[in-house]
């Protein structure tokens, strides 16, 4: 009998013999607290509403499409024309 393990398989990661690749794969109608900053440099607080997407390659079975929320947090809350490039 083998040992029970406590995690779980990342099937994401895991190689897709179907040699399938998918152009576009993410979420759509993410709504995102951010603070927009004006030529002015005063602050503006708003509700953004946003697409994050990527292209999967033929080899993988899926994307961790939570690492895209984990993208935006890292990046705080604060968009600017400077830190667009940044954030993508």
């Amino acid at each position: 009998m083998e040992p029970e393990s406590n995690q779980l398989t990342d099937t994401q990661q895991e190689r897709d013999d179907r040699k399938l690749p998918i152009d576009k794969v993410g979420v759509r109608n993410l709504r995102f607290p951010i603070r927009i900053r004006d030529k002015a440099h005063a602050h503006q607080d708003t509700i953004a509403t946003m697409g994050m997407y990527v292209d999967l390659p033929h080899q993988f079975k899926g994307t961790h499409m939570s690492r895209f929320i984990e993208v935006l947090n890292a990046h705080g809350s604060v968009v600017h024309v400077e830190n667009i490039p940044e954030i993508l």
